[in-house]
């Protein structure tokens, strides 16, 4: 163990020692099975877990992930490469994997966040939270969402990490709908046919391993759905890298849910067969009760080969362009700042860093929107539309759910649930509690998929008197404690095809260095917030089920401050736009389409009058997915590894 992390581990160790010494017979209240949040409020959960760790000496080489290999300087001395990969991320990883595969490439990946680390893997962890492994974006104020946010803007939370967003989401495996690819075709555009869903389903099984297609546990049909994924088997497959099923804990307030959303007519189907609704127990991305990254699952196994180099801690700046040939030949790179090194690549080399780094890489090479890069003084060498078409997810605060059937565990009992989850991948921080319910809503009977995701997310919100007494907003959503202890349920009424679009550009003040500006326009379209107010409505209706009425489940009473006097319609439109929250699903700022005026790369991810580049991730999507955009980026980056391969192989790196 660093001493560092040895540091930090005696130092919270004491605190906890002297707080059980003070507190060792208060319990705390939690509602039954694990639904309740821990009370230690001012110790980190991270640090928590690095105590559990350093007692019981658990090693990443333990766990059955391989474990990670070091890259010293002699692997990047020879700084020529067949591909460089820019971003470990969600797609970097996969792309790391398949092209590797080939004894005769040589890869390089670089990242520019650190290894993963094994304490990101317990699934009860809002890995999400932890902010040196996340970018840490926000938007700009725009005066119409996340105006009680602080500073008026929203935080975009993406992965700065080996694996990316794999390692920070919500580990959800949903595809989106049939409906959102067959608008990526456009008639009369032969490239685009390949991007019609049903030529998309061997991409995403490519991956896939799913274990409900050959284990079923009949207790739990009626809720999960596994008799609808066995049933349409056509659009899942067994034996790829990435392990899907449900968590096997069920507790009581999850059947109540769906129990509830069932009396209102929603089925228990899998909603990635094209369902146009469903209320279910997710499918999630994990492995032994353990998050399953793109990192553990694609690039760990293979980190042993010889072709394949990973650097992390490698901030990509801007490529190396032949402006003679209009081809790009490599990187540069810092591993510490204001020190560039360069690397080249002799076939291709790969941007996936997502829809708001590319952004920054892209501008500071001279691609990009001419009159932004002119004002940055950036000598312009392609003018494409780099950072425009920017769209994200939204959801609200302000709708919560309080339990009357709260118990009481030890805050002992909480510390050794963590042992336990160490010690054999078992208790309660081996599932996701209520987070693994939602229901996916169609508000427009014409669009034939749905259009609100109602994602429950439990909390914990802490009083003196173990009440909720007018608690505020914010608190009730971003403690960042283990989600498997909860006593309120946050309703998340999350807007899945929004319309509104900003765009990113280079921080004025600081272009290489400083965060991106992300003008993402959230709600600025009244179609979007009339579509969340509507589903709210829908989500309210639970109140009077007679599920939720015989369990005595009631409106939370937060503080909505400044929305507090108003009512009904009114007060909800209000509460979207002070309580606005970004889902950190960010796509299409590098968009892919036929013609350069509209997008940046074409249908097979390669840029635009430039050799040798491609974007192959989330950023090129022209629009959203009906829901999170895992799945979908793991497909995109299946895809372009099969583009690639051909075009080496069939094509003989015929790149134009």
């Amino acid at each position: 163990m660093d001493p560092h992390r040895m540091r930090s581990v005696k130092r919270y160790w004491r605190i906890l020692r002297a707080h059980e010494n003070r507190t060792s017979s208060r319990n705390v209240p939690v509602a039954t099975c694990y639904t309740h949040r821990m009370d230690l409020h001012y110790i980190s959960i991270i640090y928590l877990t690095y105590i559990v760790n350093a007692i019981y000496d658990v090693r990443a080489d333990l766990f059955s992930k391989a474990t990670k290999t070091k890259t010293n300087e002699k692997d990047l001395r020879n700084s020529v490469f067949d591909f460089i990969i820019v971003g470990g991320g969600t797609a970097g990883c996969v792309l790391a994997n398949r092209l590797s595969a080939n004894p005769e490439w040589k890869v390089l990946v670089l990242e520019a966040g650190d290894e993963e680390n094994i304490d990101y893997d317990i699934p009860a962890v809002p890995t999400n939270e932890y902010r040196p492994i996340l970018w840490n974006f926000r938007t700009e104020r725009n005066g119409f969402s996340c105006l009680s946010r602080p500073g008026g803007s929203c935080e975009v939370k993406t992965g700065k990490v080996l694996g990316g967003s794999s390692v920070t989401n919500d580990m959800k495996y949903t595809r989106g709908s049939k409906k959102d690819y067959d608008a990526w075709h456009i008639t009369g555009e032969m490239g685009s046919l390949n991007w019609k869903f049903e030529n998309l389903i061997e991409h995403f099984k490519a991956s896939e391993d799913n274990e409900i297609l050959t284990t079923i546990s009949f207790n739990f049909i009626t809720f999960s759905g596994d008799y609808d994924v066995l049933m349409n088997s056509y659009y899942h497959s067994r034996g790829g890298e990435m392990h899907v099923q449900r968590f096997k804990h069920i507790d009581k307030h999850m059947e109540l849910f769906l129990g509830a959303f069932a009396e209102l007519g929603f089925r228990s189907v899998d909603i990635n067969t094209n369902a146009p609704e469903a209320a279910l127990n997710n499918q999630f991305v994990v492995a032994n009760n353990t998050r399953l990254s793109t990192n553990s699952a694609f690039l760990k196994p293979v980190r042993h080969r010889k072709n394949l180099v990973v650097k992390t801690g490698a901030t990509v700046t801007k490529l190396i362009i032949d402006t003679q040939e209009n081809k790009v030949d490599g990187v540069f790179y810092e591993l510490e700042k204001g020190k560039e090194q360069l690397a080249y690549a002799k076939k291709e080399t790969i941007l996936t860093t997502g829809a708001i780094n590319n952004v920054r890489i892209l501008h500071l090479s001279g691609i990009g929107p001419a009159a932004e890069l002119e004002k940055q003084n950036i000598s312009v060498i392609i003018d494409l539309p780099v950072g425009s078409n920017y769209q994200d997810q939204v959801t609200i605060g302000g709708l919560a759910f309080s339990l009357s059937d709260v118990t009481s565990v030890s805050e002992q009992q909480i510390v050794e649930d963590f042992k336990t989850w160490f010690q054999n991948k078992g208790g309660p921080l081996a599932s996701r509690g209520i987070n693994q319910v939602s229901a996916f809503i169609q508000l427009f009977e014409n669009k034939n998929g749905p259009d609100i995701e109602l994602a429950l997310q439990g909390n914990y919100i802490r009083s003196d008197k173990f009440m909720l007494t007018n608690v505020s907003v914010h608190s009730a959503e971003e403690a960042n404690l283990p989600i498997a202890y909860y006593n309120l349920v946050n309703v998340n009424p999350v807007l899945l095809k929004p319309k509104s679009k900003g765009k990113v550009t280079l921080n004025k003040r600081n272009p290489k260095y400083g965060r991106p500006v992300i003008q993402a326009n959230l709600l600025k379209e009244q179609e979007d917030l009339d579509a969340i107010i509507d589903s709210v409505d829908i989500a309210l209706q639970l109140l009077d089920t007679k599920e939720l009425k015989k369990a005595e489940i009631k409106m939370a009473p937060l503080d909505i401050f400044p929305c507090d006097r108003l009512h009904n319609r009114d007060q909800w439109n209000c509460i979207a736009r002070h309580y606005t929250k970004a889902m950190s699903n960010p796509i299409g700022t590098c968009r892919m389409g036929q013609n350069r005026t509209d997008s940046v790369v074409n249908y097979e991810f390669k840029v635009h009058s430039l050799e040798s580049l491609r974007v192959i991730d989330a950023s090129v999507m022209p629009s959203h997915v009906r829901g999170n955009i895992f799945a979908p980026t793991v497909m995109i980056a299946e895809k372009g590894t099969k583009l690639i391969i051909k075009d080496w192989k069939e094509n003989k790196g015929n790149f134009l």
